[in-house]
């Protein structure tokens, strides 16, 4: 009878296999079309477009102070004969006017407005790309946890088929005589175990692929996520050197700097707190007195046969005014000025930070990416060991020489061991783009 199940078990032997990673189903998009898909179509993304798209209206507007201001201007007083003092009235005055304001000195300050402008546009800009880059890591991170999840799956589903296949022939084995019941409820309760982290898998998978389809604006269903179209590899010398070099580059330590040159532009601008200014002011059209009758009384004492055009005429005409301003004393001037020196100091003190913080996220994501490297690499050995393990426990197994609790121990750690490969693959996956995609 032993030589029986020896018999069914050598016939299944080929099923209980461990295969390396499966291929996933047809797939459309690889990691990086994810990244860029999702920098394209990311509603944070677009928001942040949108946002640079506003301030580039905003500073074009504000580059154009340089140019004169032209307004129409009109007032009207109505005071008829008896209200007020006709020497302040003059029964009424109006004027209709054409007025072009044009600053002659303004202490720098309409420079500044442009500065600002152009911060705020680089601002949006730099923000903008922060947002990209990092709704493409997210993507990516998504893209390859979902590939990780699928390997996973795999295993789950072979695993699964292994036990069936197994229970199959316990079946046989005990319908003979030649197993015990309790070997057959250990397989379902091994089953049951693996139905449950089956099922755990799947439901991980399906919010990341929720979540990733967020990003890239797609249906979830359409989802399909192929490998990355780099290989993978371990760090190199080279790749050190390029990495540490982008730290300058990143816009967080360009909006830093934009921080710093707002601190300028504000200790600037209370350094010319007692700036003098001129004003100048053109202005062309009607301005009289006396609206309580078309034709006033003076012109009609002048000119009996005056008519309203001769009013109008009258009326018409052109002037210029010039304002100076020179502020001798401003209230707390001096402690605004020590104030906003201190808070430039500060902002110089963030744009260090902020480059050291990214010479260190450097140093961070290549100690990433060697560890990953090596943990890939020592979980492909230990994979691989646990194959072995497997198919000699099976070996013994089918001579008697070990016990089914053995064997299933074999088949658990060779599942623990695929699922560590594919963790340790998604995380050198992940370490490596991270690294490549660093501009």
């Amino acid at each position: 009878m032993r030589a029986i199940v020896a018999c069914l078990i050598a016939v299944g032997a080929c099923s209980w296999g461990v295969p390396g990673v499966a291929a996933g189903p047809s797939d459309t998009l690889s990691v990086e079309d994810c990244a860029a898909l999702a920098r394209h179509r990311a509603p944070a993304v677009v928001a942040a477009d949108l946002a640079r798209q506003a301030a580039v209206f905003e500073s074009a507007a504000v580059a154009r102070n340089r140019r004169p201001e032209l307004a129409f201007v009109g007032r009207a007083l109505v005071a008829p004969k008896g209200f007020y003092d006709p020497v302040i009235t003059n029964l009424g005055e109006y004027e209709t006017k054409l007025v072009l304001d044009y600053a002659v000195l303004d202490g720098g300050l309409r420079a500044r407005a442009r500065a600002r402008g152009a911060l705020d546009l680089e601002q949006a800009r730099l923000e903008a790309a922060v947002q990209g880059r990092d709704v493409g890591l997210q993507a990516a991170d998504l893209a390859i946890q979902i590939l990780r999840l699928g390997e996973v799956e795999e295993a789950h589903r072979q695993s699964l088929d292994w036990i069936g296949r197994l229970s199959l022939l316990m079946r046989g084995a005990v319908r003979a005589g030649a197993r015990s019941t309790t070997d057959s409820v250990r397989i379902a309760l091994e089953r049951a175990t693996g139905e449950t982290a089956l099922e755990t898998t799947l439901s991980a998978r399906r919010t990341a692929e929720i979540d990733l389809a967020a990003l890239l604006g797609i249906s979830p269903d359409s989802i399909a996520v192929r490998a990355p179209d780099f290989p993978i590899r371990p760090p190199a010398a080279e790749d050190s050197i390029r990495i540490l070099s982008t730290a300058p580059r990143q816009p967080e330590v360009a909006l830093a700097r934009i921080e710093e040159e707002r601190g300028r532009l504000d200790l600037v601008e209370a350094r010319r707190t007692l700036a003098p200014t001129v004003d100048l002011s053109l202005d062309a059209g009607l301005s009289g007195a006396d609206l309580t009758s078309t034709v006033p009384e003076d012109l009609r004492a002048t000119d009996p046969d005056a008519t309203f055009a001769d009013r109008l005429r009258r009326d018409l005409g052109a002037s210029a005014s010039i304002n100076l301003r020179a502020p001798i004393i401003s209230a707390g001037a001096g402690q605004r000025a020590r104030g906003k020196r201190i808070t430039l100091e500060a902002a110089r003190v963030r744009s260090a930070a902020a480059l050291a913080g990214q010479e260190k996220t450097a140093l961070e994501i290549m100690v990433r990416w060697r560890y990953a490297s090596r943990r890939l690499e020592a979980a492909r050995l230990a994979s691989a060991g646990a194959e072995k393990n497997l198919l000699r426990l099976k070996s013994l197994y089918t001579g008697g020489a070990v016990q089914l609790l053995d064997l299933l121990d074999g088949r658990r750690v060779d599942q623990e061991a695929r699922q560590a490969l594919a963790e340790a693959r998604e995380e050198s996956r992940s370490a490596q783009f991270r690294a490549e995609d660093r501009p």
